[in-house]
């Protein structure tokens, strides 16, 4: 009975090693202020649940990210810590190790050797690119829907081998908080018709197999119906979602060389800062494998590839018309495990005899260079001010690292030093919107009132009908007429 739980308990061991002092680390101010301090009130109330379900996630009108899972996820967190960031980032250290469980429980399904699964369940523990889905609070997103959809195909492969009620109900409903998670679930079924097709031994009665569709379909359908409740009609249409996928795919490549290259670490770098280089070695080293005589199944390969393309291509639609796409590392997490079941289907691999310890001993290497990485990486993570100031140097052409870092040095009372980044994220991005609006309240706060009333006219240039703004501008101009 230990022996079979051995490698759980070592999985949650060490991800409460590497990751237990996220409990005191602070807010960022990405998103997560907005979704846990501003809707506190909404989420602190157990008779809003039904609202979560026909709102956006921000409780705005954004129209384009539906989130209600991640929601009721905080809600159940604030029943414990309130406004308080320790047990939301208690949370996301647990569930990014239930991910790691279920991804080993995967791997050892779908291969022989429990060692290999083992190391590449901690791999993914460590992975120094996944960091942000834990250190994040709101990155827990990725990790939530990661353990809904593992959930669903281990549910699917169980329902193939036996065709039980409790199975198919697992499938479904696990299929169906995915969806509530975040939209890429959506595609999942296609990696489930492609398993049966090509990987799985089992086949199903053919009533079985229309049950199987009729679930995916209905799980779609209600998820279609509660979104459709809650999101208004978007901008969105089909030619723009093309151009945005085209625009930034270079991301696929850059995640590449984040998986199997995790030096180029970022908080939200955009594209032009991001390494092409590494992703170009990854692709080559895939096709190393590909071609290899002691490499991988082919199939298992077109499997994985797709799970990690089908995974991340959605992420690359950019709900704004800005220019500036950033890539945010937690988005990797759930395409990730595709490359994983690659690594985990090399022949070479799997007849190694992890038991030696000269076999053992790189795959080892691998883990304590990972951990270490992710260890350094995080405290980049651990307050508000140090958050921003590393997204700055990572990318230092991203416009909305320097505005934040801007208003994070303004709420410290550092108020020149916060002119500086405003103006640097106008360099960046000369109509970055409330960069101008600002420098204004400095200038005002400063009592340089003609230099605050042109900042607040050039903020209402870029960015018409700014409410702030016309509200700052305003009690400027009553300023200024009192003091005549």
């Amino acid at each position: 009975m230990l022996d079979k739980y051995r490698p759980y308990l070592i999985i949650f061991f060490l991800g409460i090693l590497l990751y237990s002092l996220t409990a005191f680390f602070g807010f960022s101010y990405l998103d997560d202020h907005v979704l846990i301090l501003e809707n506190n009130p909404m989420i602190n109330s157990v008779s809003d649940i039904g609202n979560i379900f026909v709102e956006d996630a921000f409780f705005s009108n954004s129209n384009f990210y539906y989130r209600p899972i991640l929601n009721i996820s905080f809600m159940l967190d604030s029943f414990i810590s309130g406004p308080l960031p320790w047990f939301y980032h208690l949370v996301n250290v647990l569930l990014h190790i239930l991910a790691a469980c279920l991804v080993f429980k995967l791997l050892n399904k779908l291969q022989d050797s429990r060692f290999l699964g083992l190391f590449l369940a901690l791999l993914f523990l460590f992975h120094p690119a996944l960091v942000q889905a834990v250190a994040w609070i709101p990155g827990r997103n990725d990790s939530l829907l990661a353990i809904f959809i593992l959930s669903s195909f281990l549910y699917f492969i169980k329902f193939l081998e036996t065709p039980k009620t409790a199975n198919y109900v697992g499938y479904v409903l696990f299929f169906l908080l995915a969806l509530f998670t975040k939209e890429a679930a959506i595609f999942f079924p296609i990696l489930l018709i492609f398993y049966y097709l090509f990987l799985s031994k089992k086949k199903f009665a053919e009533t079985n197999g229309l049950i199987s569709m009729f679930g995916a379909t209905a799980a779609i359908f209600i998820w279609f119906l509660f979104r459709s409740l809650a999101m208004s009609e978007g901008s969105l249409t089909i030619y723009s979602v093309f151009n945005s996928i085209l625009d930034n795919s270079p991301v696929l490549i850059i995640g590449l060389g984040k998986f199997f290259f995790p030096y180029d670490l970022s908080i939200m770098a955009v594209i032009r800062d991001a390494h092409v280089l590494y992703g170009l070695i990854a692709i080559a080293l895939l096709f190393v494998v590909f071609i290899w005589k002691k490499g991988i199944k082919k199939e298992y390969f077109a499997f994985g590839l797709l799970w990690y393309f089908l995974f991340l291509v959605p992420s690359l639609i950019n709900p704004e018309s800005s220019s500036f796409y950033y890539v945010l590392e937690h988005r990797f997490y759930l395409p990730f495990i595709g490359l994983l079941i690659i690594i985990s289907q090399i022949q070479f691999l799997q007849e190694i005899n992890y038991k030696k310890f000269k076999s053992f001993l790189p795959f080892l290497l691998i883990l304590v260079l990972s951990f270490s990485l992710a260890a350094y990486h995080l405290p980049n993570f651990q307050n508000r001010l140090i958050f921003w100031q590393s997204a700055v140097f990572s990318s230092p052409s991203s416009p909305i690292a320097h505005r934040n870092l801007g208003a994070m040095l303004y709420l410290d009372g550092r108020k020149d030093e916060a002119i500086v980044q405003y103006q640097l994220a106008l360099q960046a991005n000369k109509n970055e919107p409330m960069a101008h609006n600002n420098i204004g309240l400095i200038y005002m706060e400063k009592g340089d009132l003609q230099a605050a009333e042109s900042e607040f006219k050039r903020e209402l240039e870029i960015n018409p009908g700014y409410d702030k703004t016309l509200i700052n501008l305003n009690n400027l101009l009553i300023l200024k007429n009192r003091l005549r």
